[in-house]
């Protein structure tokens, strides 16, 4: 059973498997998911006692249990991951429990600091100039997902790596096939072939990758790494994984939220309009459009033990929490108006896009970066953006990101 096929068996307010809602816009059926309850019990398979939460509150509560795990209660891993994916989800920061996950985020968390993180603005500035003067060259007529949102990461992702830019097509061309290892119900053969495909490629890369770099030569980020593998830290597949992870999810997160901005941006051209007058607020337009539009829909979570909702649904411990965190950051509980981008929203920073608690998306700073200086090369380059055809999105539960998004970008606006 794949994210899309989740709910399939289950009477529910919402049809989780609907490709209309899957690759569709979502604000409606995310407010009948938070008005039918708290807690909506889930058909997931045997044995597997399961929840959809998709309030702002709840959600916020449970991503921040210092005891939530991520992996079923005496696992490490789904039951369903094996080979080198159960290689690679084991040695993920992301989908990680006590003590291996505190292990790891201390070995990395040095890089994540904000001076560090600051100097990849200028990575980031380099990148967006970049991506602007090709999308100059073609006249502004381009797909943004191409052009934009898969381009402008390039840079930053490269140079914390130390990998080559050459590489990146054929890093990132079929990078979906990896997000099945975040799939919260069963992978069918199929599935699973693909998944560990992608995920052999991905480990052989950067296994090539160190042998053939001397060690000098490495980025900082890649000779902490070998460091604390030295130092019996890290072994040799969670060197391989997390950087693996920065890839991924840097990449993933980044560009959707790219091509969302530009979606946004072009459906909307007073909002365009009113950042070019006052550019000073792209920080805070970016932290509304994380919260408007949600890059990852789906984290989760299993309890260790009871845990009562805010309407007083008991979730049983050993319970698999699907947490709905798009729908949360719609929650008008929380946020007035909150299918609307209001970019004077004073609570906009309240958003769940990142996580939270100890798996609080350790790269967050850096994607805020690379967005901040998207939105200053859109609005300094471009008088507006105009969308030539809807936007195609891949029908995923969980990352539904887009996969076109024919724009043009007219006139280079003025200094």
């Amino acid at each position: 059973m794949s994210t899309t096929d989740a709910t399939a068996s289950v009477a529910f307010p919402v049809d989780l498997t609907d490709p209309e809602f899957l690759a569709g816009t979502r604000d409606e059926p995310y407010r009948r998911l938070r008005e039918s309850g708290s807690a909506l019990p889930l058909a997931m398979g045997p044995g597997d006692p399961a929840y959809i939460v998709s309030n702002y509150d709840d959600v916020r509560t449970l991503l921040r249990l210092p005891e939530g795990r991520v992996q079923p209660l005496g696992l490490s891993a789904p039951p369903w991951i094996q080979g080198a994916a159960l290689e690679r989800l084991t040695a993920n920061l992301v989908q990680t429990d006590e003590p291996v996950h505190s292990r790891l985020r201390n070995v990395v968390g040095p890089m994540f600091i904000p001076r560090r993180v600051e100097q990849f603005r200028e990575f980031a500035t380099a990148s967006v100039a970049r991506a602007m003067a090709n999308v100059r060259e073609k006249d502004g007529i381009v797909d943004a997902v191409q052009a934009l949102g898969i381009d402008i990461p390039r840079g930053v992702i490269c140079r914390f790596l130390g990998i080559p830019e050459d590489d990146w097509q054929r890093l990132t061309e079929n990078q979906h096939e990896f997000l099945l290892i975040f799939s919260p119900a069963p992978l069918d053969d199929g599935q699973r072939a693909r998944l560990e495909k992608i995920t052999t490629f991905y480990l052989d890369y950067f296994e090539t990758f160190l042998a053939d770099t001397p060690r000098e030569d490495h980025s900082p980020y890649v000779k902490l790494l070998l460091d604390a593998e030295d130092a019996g830290d890290l072994n040799h597949v969670e060197v391989l994984s997390l950087m693996h992870t920065v890839l991924d999810a840097g990449y993933e997160t980044t560009r959707t939220s790219i091509t969302n901005l530009v979606e946004v941006l072009a459906q909307q051209p007073e909002l365009f309009e009113r950042l070019r007058a006052k550019p000073e607020i792209a920080p805070a337009a970016v932290e509304e459009l994380l919260r408007l539009r949600t890059p990852v829909h789906v984290r989760e979570r299993y309890l260790p033990e009871n845990f009562t909702a805010s309407d007083g649904t008991v979730l049983p411990a050993g319970a698999h929490v699907i947490l709905m965190i798009a729908a949360a950051n719609h929650d008008d509980g929380k946020f007035a108006e909150p299918d609307r981008l209001n970019l004077e929203r004073d609570n906009a920073k309240d958003h769940l896009a990142f996580g939270g608690g100890m798996h609080h998306c350790l790269g967050a700073p850096i994607a805020r970066i690379q967005l901040q200086e998207t939105l200053r090369g859109l609005i300094e380059n471009f008088e507006s953006i105009e969308l030539r055809q809807p936007g195609q999105r891949f029908p995923d539960l969980v990352f539904p990101a887009l996969l076109t998004l024919p724009v043009t970008l007219h006139g280079a606006a003025s200094s």
